[in-house]
């Protein structure tokens, strides 16, 4: 893992947090933050999975604070978690309490990287950024694999 001493105190949160990351990100941003849906593939071969990329982006001053990519496995959330999911614009962390679901996060890993893609990611090419990866669980059943990108840059100073 990691030393994220050398990171700005808010991403030093933000990496370690197994808490709502979007909350903590309406925080250090001074906005409300919305969920901008990059896309959505289902893929069904012997369970369905759906790949999920997203920004949390300021909703007034539209600035990306984070991209993120997830994998779910569809089977093992509630009909409607999924529904909300998909046809909604509402943060994972948002409907895991509104489901009251219990969950686990278990980090994989941490780094530092330079972003290539400008439409990928949102950010600028060569952007640094803090990645992590975590796995989620519910009743023991992995729900979620989440890759979450941080631009350094952005988060400078917040804290």
């Amino acid at each position: 893992m990691l030393n994220l001493k050398a990171y700005p105190k808010a991403l030093q949160l933000l990496m370690q947090t197994d808490g709502t990351v979007t909350e903590l990100i309406k925080l250090l941003a001074n906005e409300d933050i919305a969920v901008v849906k990059i896309s959505e593939d289902i893929i069904n071969n012997e369970e369905p999975i759906l790949f999920r990329h997203i920004y949390l982006q300021g909703k007034v001053t539209q600035k990306n604070w984070l991209y993120a990519e997830s994998k779910i496995y569809l089977n093992n959330l509630p009909k409607e978690f999924v529904s909300d999911l998909i046809d909604k614009t509402i943060p994972i962390g948002t409907l895991w309490l509104n489901y009251k679901m219990e969950t686990f996060k278990q980090l994989i890993s941490q780094c530092e990287e330079i972003s290539h893609e400008t439409s990928k990611c949102g950010f600028a090419e060569d952007t640094k950024m803090l990645s992590r990866v975590y796995h989620v669980f519910n009743q023991q059943k992995p729900i979620m694999e989440i890759t979450e990108k941080f631009p350094i840059y952005r988060y400078k100073g917040l804290l």
